[in-house]
């Protein structure tokens, strides 16, 4: 009889450790989904961005704020405040971003209009970039080295695009120049190596020194009408620039401009042309330059041993 009653205390004991064990499960269960959806839910604060004041560092004065960079690093996505303290945000200061390389959108909202020098520079997984309606001024290489931007669409009122602004974006395929620009700045769109093609607005009078340097995907480019001189190494070693359009207006041609561009076979330079300089056609090896009898690319080619014929 006693051993009848320790058996079934002993099955009772099983059960209620059984029972305990399944709830202790459950409510395991219950708070590693909780935890899994808390992260979920933080991932995707994360990757979706934020437009609180917080997350950033700024500088307010009376009449305007200027983003100074990062205060939660772990932002991917940035959604920038359009205000703080109730003053409108007008810029995105210098090296704002600078080497934030977990960075890969910006949105900016239409109250910015200058972005500083160097705000995005090698910002490496950067791909995407909503630019403010307003924006005036991308300073100096504010995107050199963001490597993995493929597309940019400036808006109309940008009228100024500094040195070095889009430098060694190396998988950049697609960018508009603005028709308020004027003057392309030097290394501009230095060693852009898959930008394949570019118009240049008639509104640009002046392309700069090695504006176009080793952008070795750039198969023809037109000279607006106003640029009276192309600029030393402007389109220097372009390696797949077959066709070049000079304009009437062009009357300087500077020392390596097409330096290196090897696939140049044609080009045809106008009599307004006087001056051309050291190395402007160098290691162009089948190239043939067509010009007026008696003119300064007829000079050019004699002396550097090129082919020339008369148009």
């Amino acid at each position: 009889m006693k051993q009848d009653k320790a058996a079934i205390n002993t099955q009772k004991s099983v059960k209620t450790h059984a029972s305990v064990s399944r709830r202790t499960f459950r409510s395991m269960a219950v708070s590693l989904a909780a935890l899994m959806l808390l992260i979920s839910g933080l991932s995707a604060l994360v990757s979706c961005g934020s437009d609180k004041p917080t997350d950033y560092k700024y500088k307010l004065t009376v009449t305007d704020a200027t983003i100074q960079g990062l205060e939660n690093k772990e932002l991917e996505s940035l959604k920038l405040p359009a205000s703080i303290d109730g003053v409108p945000v007008t810029r995105i200061g210098n090296k704002a971003f600078a080497e934030c390389v977990a960075v890969t959108s910006v949105d900016m909202p239409d109250s910015v209009t200058e972005i500083g020098v160097e705000a995005f520079a090698n910002c490496v997984s950067l791909s995407k970039v909503s630019f403010s309606k307003s924006l005036t001024t991308v300073g100096g290489s504010a995107f050199t080295g963001c490597s993995a931007l493929s597309s940019v669409s400036l808006p109309d009122s940008v009228s100024e695009i500094g040195y070095y602004a889009f430098s060694n974006c190396s998988s950049l395929t697609k960018i508009n120049i603005p028709p308020s620009v004027t003057v392309l700045n030097p290394y501009v769109f230095y060693g852009c190596s898959k930008l394949s093609s570019i118009t240049i607005p008639e509104t640009v009078t002046s392309i700069e020194r090695y504006s176009f340097m080793e952008c070795s995907s750039l198969k023809k480019i037109a000279i607006p009408k106003k640029v009276e001189i192309i600029e030393t190494g402007a389109f220097k070693n372009c390696t797949e620039l077959s066709g070049v359009d000079i304009p009437n207006s062009v009357t300087t041609i500077k020392a390596d401009a097409f330096n290196g561009c090897t696939k140049l076979t044609k080009i045809e330079i106008p009599i307004t042309v006087r001056s051309i300089g050291n190395n402007a056609f160098a290691n162009c090896p089948d190239l043939t330059i067509y010009g007026k009898k008696g003119s300064e690319a007829e000079v050019y080619a004699r002396a550097n041993n090129i082919s020339f014929k008369e148009m």
